[in-house]
Order: structure tokens, then sequence, then C-alpha cells
């Protein structure tokens, strides 16, 4: 059968999604916990491989199983073996076609800063922290520009030797309320650390170090 589960997760103490030898990834904690529970080791398929420290709402991973599994107590079943900064919240049996990378229509990335304080303690797993006041308008003009089809190889590499860096962001909108603000970026797919790069330059404009023709020559 194939599974299709929605988890969420805090990411401060692993080394990103894809598992990696002597280091604590989410791919490793997950595929323990079904083997604990089924006695299978199946291949886990994300439709994002999320980097080190990058937390998650709404990640589908999909695997298949050989045996037969009510899926109403499977999120409760896995959650009793995993560390409490990972949860499934849903799972459900789909069918065989469904690939939880390739059949992502979108995926969707919120960055968040808190501005214009000392180093703060509060959220700061979850924030960015900048001593700087930012031009929330000349950010939101700089995302303007990267919305749409570019090449972003100066934004990130391809998951893949030699492949292409060509990429399409569907959205991308700047917000601020209060000391925080807020990118948010959908995209058919990303590169690695792209969301990084592109937070950091859409900052760089933001304090007023770089204009926005800076932007255009990056893509």
């Amino acid at each position: 059968m194939n599974v299709k589960l929605v988890i969420e997760y805090e990411g401060t103490h692993y080394h990103g999604w894809q598992a990696q030898a002597g280091a604590p990834t989410l791919e490793a904690a997950l595929r323990d916990a079904i083997h604990n529970l089924t006695g299978e080791s199946p291949a886990l398929t994300a439709a994002g491989r999320t980097d080190a420290g990058v937390h998650a709402l709404g990640q589908v991973v999909n695997f298949r199983l050989e045996r037969e599994f009510p899926m109403e107590q499977l999120p409760g079943a896995l959650n009793a073996r995993l560390a409490p900064d990972i949860a499934v919240r849903r799972a459900e049996a789909v069918d065989d076609a469904f690939n939880a990378r390739y059949s992502a229509k979108a995926r969707l990335y919120a960055y968040r800063i808190r501005q214009a304080l000392p180093r703060g303690a509060y959220q700061r797993q979850y924030a960015w922290g900048l001593h700087d006041t930012l031009d929330i308008a000349a950010m939101q003009a700089a995302g303007g520009r990267m919305a749409g089809t570019h090449d972003f190889r100066a934004f990130g590499r391809s998951p893949r030797p030699g492949g292409h860096t060509v990429r399409r962001v569907h959205d991308l909108r700047v917000s601020g309320a209060g000391d925080w603000v807020t990118i948010v970026v959908a995209a058919d797919a990303f590169l690695y650390g792209m969301v990084r790069r592109i937070a950091g330059a859409l900052v760089d404009v933001g304090r007023r170090r770089q204009p926005l023709e800076w932007i255009d020559s990056l893509l």
C-alpha cells in the first residue's frame, strides 16, 4: 500500500531532512519510527528536502508498506515513537501513482525576520534577528522582480550535478507587522539554499545596501 503522511517538525536539532551518516536527520527519525512500528524499512519520498534548522508545518511524505495498516491508527502509533519535535498530523492510503515529490503542484516557504532590535532570545530559532530597520516597500518591489520564471543559479544549486537552475516562482510576498517581517515564497521547486539566499538578497535591498537593479543582474 502507498501511504501519504502530512507531518510537521521543529528542525532546530536536525541536520535537515535527508538521511546522512553520523548526524540526526528527520528522514532517519521517521524511517526508524516506521520500522519500529511495522518491522519494515521503506524508502521515504518527501515533497521537499528541507535544510538544517528549517521547520515545517505541512511536509508531505509517501512510502510503501508490504502489509496493510489501519490509517486512522497510524498517526498516533508513529507519534508515540517519535521525538516531541516531530508530529504526524494525517495519514491516508493513496493511489500507487502518487509521489510526494513529483505530484506536488507547488512548495511554499515562509522566512521570518525580527528587525530593529538588539540581539533577542524570543523565538530565536524561528527568525533572523537584525539590528536594522528594513525598507519593506523596497523589499516588496525587489520580490516582485523575482516572481516568474528565471535562472536562479545565483541563489542556489541544483539537487543533481549538472541539473538546470531555472525555476518558476508563483508568488513572492513581503509583509511587515511591528518588529516582524515575513517573506513568503511559492514555487514549483527550489534549488538547494534558494530560499535563504532570496531572503538575504531582499534584506540587502531592505537595508539599502543594494539597488533594485541589482536583483535583475542576478536573474
